[in-house]
């Protein structure tokens, strides 16, 4: 797991969303952000942005 990714994963779970739900809120697929989760995928500025 990446840096970001184990960031990312903690901010989803402190809000007390599960995968799904905050790909959704990023407009990304919840596959998609389990690739970036686990450090197997970039994920855009655009997806910063939301998350930040």
């Amino acid at each position: 797991m990446s840096d970001s990714g184990y960031r990312i994963k903690c901010i989803r779970k402190e809000n007390n969303l599960n995968q799904s739900q905050f790909a959704k809120s990023m407009g990304i697929s919840q596959g998609n952000l389990s690739e970036i989760e686990m450090g197997n995928s970039n994920f855009s500025m655009q997806i910063h942005d939301k998350i930040l």
